[in-house]
């Protein structure tokens, strides 16, 4: 098991890493505002797994696999981007919702919800790559290695959950307080492009030299 010191700091690392927005929490505060925090929540589980599971093929090997064929870090890195050019758009031309008491606003079903997180998460080689060059540097070479990769995993992914859960909650307080077309819009659109920007720089993301 990691040493405590190590262990705060690597805490201390991930939350810096994890509360800079990115396509996830653009992801999920367009969501919470648009459609509210039952909607939200399921994409952070999805988030969280698709974490996970980046995480556990980085550290299982696959990461060396994209560093060393390009072939596969090509068809990885088209996916995903292609997928966050799909949720992109979805995004820039979403209508707004009615938060009026009563109303029959449309929400996507928790399964939904969960899958667009998984898989923004999944399709993604950076991800893979980032958990390879992050976790490792806490390790400490003395014992064994499965153990405080799961562990460090484990708090990472966990880490994700509470900063991902703060954003929706505070963007789901501001939607059901103002209930503005114009500030669903806004952020739909702005979610939008950060989206596709994301997805922009995945496409054109480069193999890392071994």
């Amino acid at each position: 098991m990691p040493e405590l010191a190590t262990i705060i700091v690597f805490l201390t690392a991930s939350f810096f890493l994890l509360i800079v927005p990115g396509p996830t929490i653009a992801l999920v505060i367009s969501k919470s505002v648009a459609q509210g925090r039952r909607v939200a929540l399921p994409m952070i589980l999805g988030i969280a797994a698709g974490g996970a599971v980046a995480a556990t093929l980085a550290l299982a090997g696959v990461s060396v696999i994209l560093m060393a064929s390009s072939a596969a870090f090509y068809v990885l890195k088209l996916l995903g981007a292609l997928y966050l050019f799909y949720m992109g758009f979805k995004l820039l031309t979403a209508k707004p919702q009615d938060f009026s008491e009563g109303s029959n606003r449309t929400v996507d079903t928790a399964y939904r919800s969960f899958r667009d997180g998984f898989l923004v998460m999944l399709f993604n080689p950076k991800g893979i790559l980032f958990f390879a060059a992050f976790v490792p540097q806490f390790i400490d070479p003395k014992f064994a290695y499965a153990p405080q990769a799961i562990i460090l995993v484990t708090l990472f992914v966990l880490t994700g959950v509470l900063v991902d859960t703060g954003y929706a909650l505070l963007a789901s307080k501001a939607g059901d307080a103002i209930n503005s077309p114009k500030l669903q819009l806004g952020v739909s659109r702005t979610a939008g492009a950060a989206i596709i920007g994301a997805g922009i720089v995945t496409l054109f993301a480069k193999r890392p030299q071994t």
